[in-house]
């Protein structure tokens, strides 16, 4: 392949990842161009300038980039600017070098990191805020989750010490080892983020509790926040008039019942009797919400928790 085909196919690249979007639904615009993630700024070539590749020890000449073009910046080093996939230009009076304010980056997502509450139980906290008071909201909603979570798995840890002592006390001896599985009991919580956009977040908390028998039970709760603000969202805020929730009622039975039509496991004989309001864990989509069902609520234990998808459109 010759050095004019590829030059060629390196600035249609280089277009595609200036042009492209990924999730129309879900962009963010920074002055017309979708910015996008990991992006951390763009460029204006003013002055024609040499594109080429470097690997950290040696530099490569690619192509010249010529005045008037603009490519997105996904990392730099000193002197130099990455436009990715290993491509840099240098940093000099030959380009023009902006970053998106801080808004706009926090729009392409926030950074979740997993904590361990009293070394056992998993909760999530959000880090590098544009304001420190939401993100302060955001995690202390968190934290009151995960300090419930641990209250239960205390006295859980007492109920099982005492059903324990309850057997001794009863039969004289400890609990058998055939009989373990019903007094061994156990409390877990594990979560999901399920959309990070568009200044949103929305986490699912699971809490897990198993007392022996057949199965433990799951419980979920959502958390849906403004990250400008940190204001939680709760599925009123979202779907304002008691008109629209009827709409996402209607929506979720229809769907429900045609997918019992295909086969699926749904006790379609009580889908009417389902509650859509404030109380209704849901969470943000790329084009509208998901709202979550609990186990036993519209399908038996071997289903989990159904969901059904919503698109803005059916309720706005």
């Amino acid at each position: 392949m010759n050095k004019k085909i590829i030059g060629s196919l390196l600035s249609f690249v280089l277009l595609l990842l200036l042009v492209i979007p990924q999730n129309a639904s879900a962009a963010v615009w920074w002055d017309g161009v979708e910015l996008k993630k990991g992006q951390i700024g763009r460029l204006t070539v003013l002055k024609q300038t040499d594109l080429y590749k470097w690997d950290g020890n040696n530099k490569t000449f690619a192509r010249k980039l010529n005045a008037g073009e603009t490519y997105r910046i996904y990392t730099f080093l000193p002197g130099k600017l990455g436009l990715g996939g290993g491509y840099y230009i240098d940093r000099d009076t030959r380009v023009k070098y902006q970053t998106p304010s801080k808004e706009k980056l926090q729009a392409l997502g926030v950074k979740v990191t997993n904590n361990k509450y009293q070394g056992l139980l998993d909760y999530p906290q959000v880090t590098g805020l544009v304001s420190k008071t939401a993100q302060d909201k955001i995690n202390e909603a968190f934290k009151k989750h995960i300090r419930s979570s641990f209250n239960s798995y205390t006295q859980l840890e007492a109920d099982e010490q005492e059903f324990r002592q309850d057997h001794l006390d009863e039969y004289g001896y400890p609990v058998p080892e055939d009989e373990e599985w019903m007094y061994s009991f156990d409390y877990e919580v594990y979560y999901e983020i399920k959309y990070n956009e568009n200044n949103q977040l929305s986490v699912l908390i699971y809490d897990y509790m198993y007392m022996g028998g057949a199965h433990g039970m799951s419980i979920v709760t959502s958390y849906n926040f403004d990250v400008l603000t940190g204001q939680r969202l709760y599925l009123g805020n979202v779907a304002k008039t008691s008109t629209a929730l009827s709409k996402i009622k209607k929506y979720s039975i229809t769907d429900l019942t045609n997918r019992a039509n295909r086969g699926e496991s749904i006790f379609t004989e009580y889908l009417n009797e389902i509650e859509i309001n404030n109380d209704r864990p849901f969470y943000f989509t790329s084009n509208g919400i998901a709202i979550k069902f609990g186990e036993y609520e519209v399908a038996p234990y071997s289903e989990g928790m159904p969901e059904v998808k919503i698109p803005y459109k059916v309720f706005r």
